[in-house]
Protein backbone atom coordinates (compact mmCIF):
# COMPACT_ATOMS: atom_id res chain seq x y z
CA UNK A 1 0.00 0.00 0.00
CA UNK A 2 1.76 3.45 -1.11
CA UNK A 3 0.91 6.49 0.88
CA UNK A 4 -0.83 9.61 -0.18
CA UNK A 5 0.06 11.15 3.20
CA UNK A 6 2.66 13.31 2.37
CA UNK A 7 5.65 12.13 0.12
CA UNK A 8 8.02 13.98 -2.08
CA UNK A 9 6.39 14.47 -5.08
CA UNK A 10 8.86 11.66 -7.30
CA UNK A 11 7.83 9.38 -4.82
CA UNK A 12 4.25 8.98 -5.61
CA UNK A 13 3.47 6.05 -7.43
CA UNK A 14 -0.02 7.29 -7.35
CA UNK A 15 -2.21 10.27 -6.73
CA UNK A 16 -5.45 10.89 -4.76
CA UNK A 17 -7.94 11.05 -7.66
CA UNK A 18 -10.67 12.71 -5.81
CA UNK A 19 -8.23 15.63 -3.75
CA UNK A 20 -5.63 17.61 -5.30
CA UNK A 21 -2.85 17.41 -3.17
CA UNK A 22 -1.66 20.80 -3.85
CA UNK A 23 -3.92 22.37 -1.99
CA UNK A 24 -2.38 21.21 1.24
CA UNK A 25 0.94 20.78 0.52
CA UNK A 26 1.44 24.57 0.47
CA UNK A 27 2.54 25.59 3.81
CA UNK A 28 4.33 27.75 6.16
CA UNK A 29 7.01 27.10 8.25
CA UNK A 30 5.79 29.09 10.75
CA UNK A 31 2.71 27.92 11.84
CA UNK A 32 -0.45 29.88 13.60
CA UNK A 33 -1.46 27.65 16.23
CA UNK A 34 -5.20 27.89 17.10
CA UNK A 35 -6.42 28.64 20.42
CA UNK A 36 -8.37 25.75 21.94
CA UNK A 37 -11.73 25.74 23.63
CA UNK A 38 -11.75 24.28 26.69
CA UNK A 39 -14.58 22.38 28.14
CA UNK A 40 -14.44 20.96 32.06
CA UNK A 41 -13.85 17.64 31.88
CA UNK A 42 -12.11 15.33 34.61
CA UNK A 43 -8.96 13.06 33.82
CA UNK A 44 -7.80 9.65 34.83
CA UNK A 45 -4.43 8.92 33.47
CA UNK A 46 -2.83 5.72 34.00
CA UNK A 47 0.03 4.03 32.39
CA UNK A 48 0.63 4.60 28.54
CA UNK A 49 -0.79 0.83 27.48
CA UNK A 50 -4.52 0.87 27.73
CA UNK A 51 -4.93 4.47 29.03
CA UNK A 52 -8.64 5.24 29.71
CA UNK A 53 -9.76 8.57 30.89
CA UNK A 54 -13.83 9.73 31.39
CA UNK A 55 -14.95 11.93 28.82
CA UNK A 56 -18.06 14.49 28.79
CA UNK A 57 -21.41 12.56 29.58
CA UNK A 58 -23.22 11.40 26.14
CA UNK A 59 -26.42 10.52 25.34
CA UNK A 60 -28.05 8.60 22.11
CA UNK A 61 -29.20 11.85 20.98
CA UNK A 62 -26.83 14.73 20.26
CA UNK A 63 -29.78 17.25 21.09
CA UNK A 64 -29.46 15.70 24.35
CA UNK A 65 -26.21 16.60 25.12
CA UNK A 66 -25.83 19.26 27.65
CA UNK A 67 -24.05 22.80 26.80
CA UNK A 68 -20.80 23.26 28.81
CA UNK A 69 -19.57 26.83 28.73
CA UNK A 70 -15.57 27.00 27.94
CA UNK A 71 -13.37 27.72 30.86
CA UNK A 72 -10.37 29.73 30.27
CA UNK A 73 -6.89 27.60 29.13
CA UNK A 74 -3.40 29.03 28.55
CA UNK A 75 -1.68 26.52 26.08
CA UNK A 76 1.02 25.17 27.27
CA UNK A 77 3.70 22.69 25.00
CA UNK A 78 6.71 20.40 25.58
CA UNK A 79 9.65 22.09 24.62
CA UNK A 80 10.19 21.19 20.89
CA UNK A 81 13.18 18.76 20.97
CA UNK A 82 14.45 19.40 17.50
CA UNK A 83 14.01 15.70 17.46
CA UNK A 84 12.22 14.43 14.34
CA UNK A 85 10.85 11.23 12.47
CA UNK A 86 9.35 9.95 9.52
CA UNK A 87 5.78 9.96 8.39
CA UNK A 88 4.03 9.06 5.29
CA UNK A 89 6.23 6.42 4.14
CA UNK A 90 4.79 3.21 3.87
CA UNK A 91 6.95 -0.26 4.83
CA UNK A 92 9.65 -1.21 1.93
CA UNK A 93 9.67 2.02 0.71
CA UNK A 94 12.05 4.65 1.69
CA UNK A 95 12.22 9.01 1.96
CA UNK A 96 15.18 10.03 0.40
CA UNK A 97 17.46 12.39 1.70
CA UNK A 98 18.76 15.19 -0.73
CA UNK A 99 21.68 17.99 -1.28
CA UNK A 100 20.65 20.42 -2.35
CA UNK A 101 17.19 21.24 -1.27
CA UNK A 102 14.45 19.81 -4.01
CA UNK A 103 13.62 16.84 -5.93
CA UNK A 104 16.23 17.56 -8.18
CA UNK A 105 19.16 17.54 -5.57
CA UNK A 106 21.68 14.19 -5.50
CA UNK A 107 20.80 11.72 -2.84
CA UNK A 108 22.46 11.47 -0.39
CA UNK A 109 20.91 8.91 2.04
CA UNK A 110 17.76 6.88 1.71
CA UNK A 111 15.83 6.65 5.25
CA UNK A 112 13.46 4.00 6.28
CA UNK A 113 9.74 4.74 6.52
CA UNK A 114 10.17 4.31 10.78
CA UNK A 115 13.56 6.40 11.32
CA UNK A 116 13.68 8.31 14.56
CA UNK A 117 15.74 10.48 16.22
CA UNK A 118 16.67 12.93 13.38
CA UNK A 119 17.86 16.62 14.25
CA UNK A 120 16.72 19.42 12.57
CA UNK A 121 19.72 21.80 12.05
CA UNK A 122 17.17 25.19 11.50
CA UNK A 123 17.67 25.57 8.05
CA UNK A 124 14.54 25.26 5.49
CA UNK A 125 14.05 26.39 1.66
CA UNK A 126 10.75 27.51 0.56
CA UNK A 127 10.57 25.79 -3.33
CA UNK A 128 7.48 26.60 -4.54
CA UNK A 129 4.30 25.10 -2.95
CA UNK A 130 6.76 23.14 -0.73
CA UNK A 131 9.10 23.67 2.13
CA UNK A 132 12.16 21.07 2.58
CA UNK A 133 14.15 21.00 5.58
CA UNK A 134 17.92 20.29 6.63
CA UNK A 135 18.69 17.07 9.04
CA UNK A 136 20.98 15.40 10.42
CA UNK A 137 20.21 11.39 10.36
CA UNK A 138 21.22 9.48 13.14
CA UNK A 139 24.78 8.03 11.20
CA UNK A 140 25.38 11.90 10.99
CA UNK A 141 24.50 12.20 7.68
CA UNK A 142 23.15 15.37 6.17
CA UNK A 143 20.87 16.14 3.82
CA UNK A 144 17.19 17.95 3.01
CA UNK A 145 13.85 16.60 2.57
CA UNK A 146 10.37 17.47 2.28
CA UNK A 147 9.17 19.15 5.42
CA UNK A 148 5.83 17.23 5.21
CA UNK A 149 7.93 13.88 5.87
CA UNK A 150 9.04 14.93 9.02
CA UNK A 151 6.82 14.91 12.29
CA UNK A 152 8.12 15.87 15.74
CA UNK A 153 8.98 12.70 17.79
CA UNK A 154 6.98 12.41 20.85
CA UNK A 155 7.11 8.93 22.83
CA UNK A 156 4.05 6.67 23.37
CA UNK A 157 4.52 7.06 27.40
CA UNK A 158 4.37 11.11 26.88
CA UNK A 159 1.64 11.38 24.52
CA UNK A 160 -0.83 8.82 27.06
CA UNK A 161 0.32 11.31 30.04
CA UNK A 162 -0.10 14.52 28.16
CA UNK A 163 -3.79 16.17 29.28
CA UNK A 164 -4.08 18.06 26.71
CA UNK A 165 -4.06 15.45 24.36
CA UNK A 166 -6.82 13.63 26.39
CA UNK A 167 -8.54 17.05 25.83
CA UNK A 168 -8.04 17.08 21.85
CA UNK A 169 -9.92 13.98 21.90
CA UNK A 170 -12.50 14.50 24.40
CA UNK A 171 -13.22 17.93 21.80
CA UNK A 172 -13.05 15.52 18.67
CA UNK A 173 -15.23 13.15 20.31
CA UNK A 174 -18.12 16.34 21.68
CA UNK A 175 -17.43 17.81 18.17
CA UNK A 176 -18.71 14.77 16.47
CA UNK A 177 -21.55 14.00 19.02
CA UNK A 178 -22.97 17.98 18.65
CA UNK A 179 -21.86 18.06 14.89
CA UNK A 180 -20.17 21.29 16.13
CA UNK A 181 -17.48 22.21 12.73
CA UNK A 182 -16.14 24.96 14.66
CA UNK A 183 -15.17 23.39 17.26
CA UNK A 184 -13.71 20.28 15.22
CA UNK A 185 -11.74 23.31 12.96
CA UNK A 186 -9.89 24.41 16.21
CA UNK A 187 -8.51 21.23 16.82
CA UNK A 188 -7.64 19.66 13.81
CA UNK A 189 -3.77 19.83 12.65
CA UNK A 190 -3.33 22.97 10.75
CA UNK A 191 -0.60 21.90 8.52
CA UNK A 192 -2.23 19.01 7.21
CA UNK A 193 -5.97 19.33 7.80
CA UNK A 194 -8.18 16.21 8.73
CA UNK A 195 -7.00 13.08 7.11
CA UNK A 196 -9.94 10.59 7.10
CA UNK A 197 -10.07 6.55 5.81
CA UNK A 198 -13.03 4.94 5.43
CA UNK A 199 -10.96 1.80 6.10
CA UNK A 200 -7.52 1.48 7.15
CA UNK A 201 -6.43 -0.21 3.52
CA UNK A 202 -8.09 2.70 1.74
CA UNK A 203 -6.60 5.93 0.33
CA UNK A 204 -6.95 8.80 2.22
CA UNK A 205 -9.14 11.84 1.93
CA UNK A 206 -7.93 14.97 2.51
CA UNK A 207 -10.59 17.97 4.07
CA UNK A 208 -8.20 21.07 4.50
CA UNK A 209 -7.90 22.62 7.84
CA UNK A 210 -9.80 25.67 5.93
CA UNK A 211 -12.43 23.59 5.00
CA UNK A 212 -13.26 21.28 8.32
CA UNK A 213 -15.61 23.56 9.63
CA UNK A 214 -18.42 22.91 7.15
CA UNK A 215 -17.74 19.09 7.37
CA UNK A 216 -21.05 18.43 9.12
CA UNK A 217 -23.08 20.29 6.62
CA UNK A 218 -21.29 20.15 3.14
CA UNK A 219 -22.95 17.82 0.65
CA UNK A 220 -20.45 17.42 -1.92
CA UNK A 221 -19.86 13.52 -2.81
CA UNK A 222 -16.75 12.71 -2.14
CA UNK A 223 -14.72 8.98 -2.93
CA UNK A 224 -13.48 7.04 0.16
CA UNK A 225 -12.34 4.09 -1.97
CA UNK A 226 -13.42 0.65 -2.55
CA UNK A 227 -15.74 -1.76 -0.61
CA UNK A 228 -13.64 -4.71 0.33
CA UNK A 229 -13.29 -7.73 -2.05
CA UNK A 230 -14.84 -5.43 -4.80
CA UNK A 231 -14.90 -2.91 -7.15
CA UNK A 232 -18.02 -0.77 -6.20
CA UNK A 233 -16.83 2.65 -5.52
CA UNK A 234 -17.72 4.01 -2.30
CA UNK A 235 -19.15 7.47 -2.96
CA UNK A 236 -20.90 10.10 -0.75
CA UNK A 237 -20.48 13.24 1.58
CA UNK A 238 -18.90 13.24 5.33
CA UNK A 239 -22.49 13.19 6.74
CA UNK A 240 -24.08 10.41 4.65
CA UNK A 241 -20.76 7.54 5.27
CA UNK A 242 -18.51 8.49 7.40
CA UNK A 243 -20.63 10.24 10.08
CA UNK A 244 -22.92 7.36 10.84
CA UNK A 245 -20.11 5.22 11.42
CA UNK A 246 -18.66 7.70 13.80
CA UNK A 247 -21.91 8.02 15.66
CA UNK A 248 -22.26 4.76 15.85
CA UNK A 249 -18.88 3.91 18.20
CA UNK A 250 -19.17 7.55 20.00
CA UNK A 251 -22.29 8.43 20.57
CA UNK A 252 -22.83 5.96 23.55
CA UNK A 253 -20.26 6.39 26.92
CA UNK A 254 -16.82 5.61 24.64
CA UNK A 255 -13.57 4.26 26.70
CA UNK A 256 -10.69 5.56 24.63
CA UNK A 257 -7.71 3.19 25.00
CA UNK A 258 -3.86 4.76 23.59
CA UNK A 259 -1.60 2.97 21.58
CA UNK A 260 -3.77 0.33 21.18
CA UNK A 261 -6.18 -0.89 18.76
CA UNK A 262 -9.06 -3.21 19.43
CA UNK A 263 -10.48 -5.17 17.42
CA UNK A 264 -12.97 -8.51 16.52
CA UNK A 265 -13.55 -11.30 14.27
CA UNK A 266 -12.65 -10.42 10.82
CA UNK A 267 -11.52 -12.10 7.35
CA UNK A 268 -9.08 -9.20 6.59
CA UNK A 269 -7.05 -8.03 10.30
CA UNK A 270 -6.76 -5.02 11.76
CA UNK A 271 -3.75 -3.63 10.52
CA UNK A 272 -2.32 -0.06 11.57
CA UNK A 273 -1.21 1.65 8.26
CA UNK A 274 2.79 1.41 8.33
CA UNK A 275 3.10 4.95 7.01
CA UNK A 276 1.67 6.17 10.28
CA UNK A 277 4.48 4.53 12.73
CA UNK A 278 6.07 7.81 14.17
CA UNK A 279 2.27 9.13 14.80
CA UNK A 280 0.19 8.42 18.32
CA UNK A 281 -3.44 7.62 18.69
CA UNK A 282 -6.35 6.88 21.02
CA UNK A 283 -8.96 4.43 19.99
CA UNK A 284 -12.42 3.89 20.41
CA UNK A 285 -13.99 0.77 20.27
CA UNK A 286 -17.56 -0.48 19.60
CA UNK A 287 -17.70 -4.43 20.34
CA UNK A 288 -20.05 -6.90 18.79
CA UNK A 289 -23.40 -7.19 20.27
CA UNK A 290 -23.46 -10.09 22.36
CA UNK A 291 -25.09 -12.96 21.38
CA UNK A 292 -24.83 -11.22 17.92
CA UNK A 293 -22.66 -11.04 14.85
CA UNK A 294 -19.35 -11.67 15.90
CA UNK A 295 -18.71 -9.50 12.81
CA UNK A 296 -20.37 -6.60 13.78
CA UNK A 297 -17.77 -4.53 15.56
CA UNK A 298 -15.95 -1.39 14.82
CA UNK A 299 -12.77 0.78 16.08
CA UNK A 300 -12.04 4.64 14.87
CA UNK A 301 -8.40 5.37 15.54
CA UNK A 302 -8.01 9.53 16.05
CA UNK A 303 -3.90 10.37 15.25
CA UNK A 304 -2.20 12.24 16.52
CA UNK A 305 1.13 14.91 15.25
CA UNK A 306 2.47 17.75 17.42
CA UNK A 307 3.32 21.21 16.09
CA UNK A 308 5.87 22.99 18.00
CA UNK A 309 4.82 20.55 20.87
CA UNK A 310 0.98 20.82 20.80
CA UNK A 311 -0.96 17.51 20.01
CA UNK A 312 -3.19 18.24 16.69
CA UNK A 313 -5.38 15.48 15.49
CA UNK A 314 -4.49 14.57 12.09
CA UNK A 315 -6.65 11.82 10.52
CA UNK A 316 -9.39 9.83 11.73
CA UNK A 317 -9.10 5.84 10.48
CA UNK A 318 -12.02 3.11 10.64
CA UNK A 319 -11.34 -0.66 11.70
CA UNK A 320 -13.97 -3.27 11.33
CA UNK A 321 -15.43 -6.46 10.84
CA UNK A 322 -15.24 -7.92 7.31
CA UNK A 323 -16.69 -10.99 5.53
Amino acid sequence: MTSKFFVEPQSLSRQPHHHNPNRWLSVSHRYILKAIKVVTISFLIASCTRTTVPLLPTTTAAAEIPQVNPTPFVISTFEPSGVYAVVGIAEGEVLVLRNPAGITGSIIKELAYDARGIVATGNVANLGSSIWMEIQAPDGSRGWVNSLNMTEDVSQEQFCQDARAIMVLDHSLHSIQTQDGDLLSQIVNPRRGLIIRHDWWNPEVIVPADSVSGIFDGLSEMEWGLLSGGEFKIQGSFKDIILPLLEDSVLESPVPVCGELPSGTTSRPALWPTEYTSLNYFAIHRPAPEGGNTFDWRTWAFVFEYIDGQPFLTSIIHFHGDV
